[in-house]
């Protein structure tokens, strides 16, 4: 079994991604979400690892994204859980379900364009959809 090649993948420039929420961005065919905080664009995974809940438009203050199912809250900057969840059902679950930190994706911004870590041996097949 090979080694997993990364390359950085071009997303988008940095004056498309949202300040304050949390928008779709679908790389070869995986729901991921972008943010930005100042000047630095943030990938996350595009799911709540709670109930799975997607985090389109979800809310984010300075740097925490909070789920607008049962209001998890996870650190856009590594993906940590800050508050696991505030709703009664979601308190239940809790007991069910371990507490799970997001998958986030390394980034960096060279001339205004966010440029992504992706997992590939070929980043000009890279499909990048936002």
């Amino acid at each position: 079994m090979g080694v997993e090649q990364r390359a950085w993948v071009k997303l988008c420039p940095l004056s498309e991604v949202p300040v304050g929420k949390a928008a779709n961005v679908f790389i070869n065919g995986q729901r991921l979400v972008m943010t930005r905080y100042e000047d630095t664009a943030y990938v996350l995974q595009g799911h709540c690892s709670h109930m799975l809940f997607y985090f389109k438009d979800a809310k984010v203050d300075d740097c925490v994204l909070t789920c607008s199912l049962h209001q998890s809250q996870f650190d856009i900057r590594d993906g940590s859980v800050i508050t696991w969840t505030e709703k009664i059902t979601g308190k239940l679950l809790e007991e069910i379900k371990l507490k799970k930190q997001l998958r986030t994706y390394e980034t960096s911004v060279r001339d205004g364009i966010v440029y992504v870590q992706w997992p590939t041996n070929n980043p000009d097949n890279v499909r990048v959809k936002y």
